[in-house]
């Protein structure tokens, strides 16, 4: 079974995420609009990650239905 990621390194993989998706518009309005879709729920992951790092809580409230698990 391969090591489970740290908090950091879970930052790291979503800012990387975001990073890859680079600044270019999509060609199409469709491409377009899953681009910006993307970029919006990669920065909302990362605030809700980073706040839920900062009040040492186990939920990151930038996803809305969470198992208690």
């Amino acid at each position: 079974m391969a090591d489970k990621l740290s908090d950091d390194q879970v930052y790291e993989r979503l800012h990387a995420a975001y990073l890859a998706l680079g600044r270019e518009e999509g060609e199409t309005v469709r491409g377009d609009t899953a681009l910006k879709a993307a970029r919006r729920a990669l920065t909302l992951l990362q605030m809700g990650h980073l706040a839920a790092q900062d009040s040492a809580d186990d939920k990151n409230q930038a996803i809305k239905a969470q198992d208690d698990a």
